[in-house]
């Protein structure tokens, strides 16, 4: 009786930790969700004081080219021949030759939607759009067209809007999200807006960011203030501080310079590459690359420490 006792006693650990192996090993053969892991930049201008080489970005490689798809606000319109010097300082055409650069530094998407998409004149969206198909780059906006994507088997929609060359059209952004967004997709939307060197979202910033999130954006991406701004979540229920996981919508109010030519302010200078990962049901979790930029030399550079966690602390992603 008492060796029938121990035969059992010495039985059933052994079964529990064979049950244990095998749930885990059925949990490790489960297909794992798709993901698409996109890399953000703000505004990067290759044109005016800008000299850009094909090394301007290298600081940013591998994240660029390990991105699924990198985007970035693109500020310098392209055009065969630039356009004759005039009295402001403000045109940021480019040679149509500089959009090989693109590629060439890992970047697969561009905003067009900003206030300097005429600086190459009155056609010079067309000719970009025409420079960037040339060089493999596809174009978002400006209007209220998707740009739809298929990414490891997730659906994507891209928008771009401008809210600096004129007010955007609210009603009409609302209506191209939840169209996109009925499409299954995941609606990712850039928007030009702001104030420029202001160092926090401005009210319309916030309010315009509440009715694209209540439309259907999961993630929105913001440039024109040339600085940092606190990121956020938004949503309907509690988001604040939120874990991805509860399905709120991501908001960079603004990712700052990418690659420019002003050298007077620190906060120009200091910005970060945003890499976001996202899964059927949005924004599943996201990382921070801090960089600063060489004006002199107009590329990227590693940040020193203490530049590093002001540009973290400046995000302030949640």
């Amino acid at each position: 009786m008492k060796s029938r006792f121990n035969v059992r006693a010495s039985f059933k650990p052994a079964l529990t930790n064979f049950l244990i192996l095998l749930a885990i090993c059925l949990s490790a053969c489960q297909p794992k969700a798709p993901t698409v892991i996109l890399a953000l930049l703000g505004d990067l201008m290759i044109g005016r004081g800008v000299d850009p080489k094909p090394t301007s970005l290298a600081y940013l490689t591998p994240d660029l080219p390990a991105a699924d798809l990198a985007l970035a606000n693109l500020e310098s319109p392209l055009a065969p021949l630039l356009p004759a010097s005039d009295s402001t300082s403000y045109n940021l055409c480019a040679l149509s030759t500089r959009a090989d650069l693109l590629p060439a530094w890992g970047i697969d998407l561009v905003s067009l939607a900003n206030n300097h998409s005429l600086d190459c004149g009155p056609d010079g969206p067309a000719g970009t759009k025409s420079a960037l198909d040339e060089a493999g780059i596809t174009a978002i906006g400006p209007g209220m067209q998707p740009v739809f994507r298929e990414e490891n088997s997730l659906h994507l929609a891209f928008l771009a809007f401008d809210d600096i060359s004129s007010p955007l059209d609210e009603n009409a952004a609302v209506q191209a999200i939840r169209s996109a967004h009925a499409t299954g997709a995941l609606v990712i939307v850039s928007v030009h807006w702001g104030m420029e060197y202001q160092g926090g979202a401005s009210d319309r910033q916030k309010s315009l960011a509440q009715k694209l999130a209540q439309a259907g954006a999961t993630l929105i991406w913001g440039h024109h203030p040339h600085v940092l701004q606190p990121a956020a979540w938004i949503g309907a229920g509690p988001c604040e501080n939120s874990k991805p996981s509860q399905g709120c919508t991501l908001v960079l109010y603004s990712l700052g310079n990418a690659l420019f030519d002003q050298g007077g302010l620190d906060d120009t200078r200091q910005s970060a590459l945003v890499v976001v990962t996202l899964d059927a049901d949005g924004v599943t979790g996201f990382r921070t690359v801090p960089f600063e930029i060489d004006v002199i030399n107009s590329r990227i550079i590693q940040p020193d420490a203490a530049t590093a966690e002001k540009v973290l602390d400046r995000l302030n992603l949640p």
